[in-house]
């Protein structure tokens, strides 16, 4: 009667004390990689806010240098190709230096890049400084960081990605309020470099806590060199390895494609808004919906994620993007955006946030900086092309309904190469 009594007790008993340790685990983990998630989220805000914040000052610099609108939108998307074009170098990079000297090097440019724009002579400057610098400086620190939170948490990978995500969202949730305040100082040229001031500081907050050059402890002169040289050799192999994976190949043009609608209702819905008969203070309204509802994308279907799995939820999140574009292009009331402003926001701040987690979920943490790096390559011909592409477009077909139902027909192609990914769970 007391062996069965005993063995009751342990079935009952070693459960909870299973899921006890995995709550514990959960927190200690939480509690060591909270600095680089917060670091992550302060590097995503300055990068991003800085790119985003333009858009606040294009009809000053058209006024001040007489410039078309073309070579204003060409700044915007010359920073978004340059900071994703980069991160196939800064990725691998930081596999094998540490994230902590690429952010920092990355915040030096981005405040460097403000300070030349503040004190540009030409519109020719403002697009090298502006468009170039900033875009490289915010491509050195983006992927690092979000590769280095990859790396710092298991159990909720999909709600830490989607608060350091969120950095961008708030950056760019800022532009308007800091304009504002800024210009009530002075022009453009002070909002610039003040900017490129707190840029600096804040982005070095975030990169200190990123964590530094891979060492081994214990180990010394030779030692140390010899064991740093094989962990790079491995990183290397590794991040080949997973390059070389057949869903690799399927998971970067889906992401190419799926990219496209992400990038346009950025450079054109403004004017499609504004062609239904909206106002202007309407039409940007709907920037500050789709703003504001992927902030709130990025936390609720992160931690939804690691409840309802991560890949499961990538992949609805790519749906929904294929369907609000998709209502883009059929709407013809005020009504009919503000539902897809609210659809696409949300879906674009999970697809965001959950991209480098299923990425990883995928290929392994060994060489997260690698791969993600890769990866987001993509992203930056679908920046620079797209938005130009559907313009010639809109302008030939005298509106957006065909481009953009085109740009949905592009999203479900790369749908359909997401869904085919072979689902592999990697540690």
């Amino acid at each position: 009667m007391s062996l069965r009594l005993d063995a009751i007790d342990r079935h009952a008993v070693l459960p909870a004390a299973v899921a006890a340790t995995a709550r514990g685990a959960k927190w200690r983990e939480f509690a060591q990689g909270w600095p680089v998630l917060a670091g992550a989220f302060l590097l995503n805000l300055v990068g991003f806010g800085a790119i985003y914040s333009y858009a606040a000052f294009a009809d000053d610099l058209v006024g001040a240098f007489g410039s078309s609108r073309a070579s204003t939108a060409l700044v915007f998307a010359l920073s978004g190709a340059c900071c994703f074009a980069v991160s196939g170098y800064s990725g691998p990079l930081a596999d094998r230096v540490g994230p902590r000297p690429l952010a920092i090097m990355g915040m030096a440019a981005v405040a460097l890049g403000l300070t030349g724009a503040s004190a540009a002579r030409s519109m020719t400057e403002v697009v090298i400084c502006y468009g170039v610098v900033i875009g490289l400086g915010t491509g050195f620190a983006y992927v690092p960081a979000i590769a280095a939170v990859q790396r710092s948490f298991t159990v909720g990978r999909g709600l830490a990605s989607g608060i350091a995500a969120a950095g961008s969202g708030v950056g760019t949730a800022m532009v308007l309020p800091m304009a504002d305040l800024l210009t009530g100082f002075g022009d453009w040229r002070f909002a610039f470099a003040a900017s490129s001031i707190g840029a600096g500081v804040v982005g070095l907050v975030g990169a200190m806590l990123m964590p530094g050059m891979p060492q081994q402890r214990g180990a010394t002169g030779l030692q140390a060199s010899a064991r740093e040289i094989g962990a790079q050799r491995l990183t290397a192999a590794a991040g080949a390895g997973a390059v070389a994976q057949g869903g690799f190949v399927a998971l970067y043009l889906g992401v190419l494609l799926i990219s496209v609608t992400v990038v346009l209702p950025f450079s054109h819905l403004v004017t499609s808004a504004k062609d239904l008969g909206l106002s202007r203070a309407d039409a940007l309204g709907l920037l500050s919906m789709i703003g504001i509802a992927s902030i709130t994308g990025r936390f609720a279907i992160g931690t939804l994620a690691d409840v309802a799995g991560r890949r499961f939820t990538f992949l609805a999140c790519a749906t929904a993007l294929v369907a609000a574009t998709t209502l883009w292009a059929m709407a013809s009331t005020p009504a009919a955006l503000i539902a897809f402003a609210i659809l696409f926001g949300a879906s674009y701040g999970g697809f965001i946030a959950l991209l480098p987690a299923f990425t990883t979920d995928q290929f392994g943490r060994q060489a997260a900086g690698t791969v993600i790096g890769l990866l987001y390559t993509g992203r930056a011909f679908a920046v620079l092309a797209a938005p130009l592409a559907a313009g010639f477009a809109i302008e030939a077909l005298g509106g957006h309904r065909i481009p953009v139902g085109m740009a949905a027909l592009v999203g479900l192609a790369g749908l359909i190469l997401l869904a085919l990914v072979p689902w592999r769970q990697a540690p």
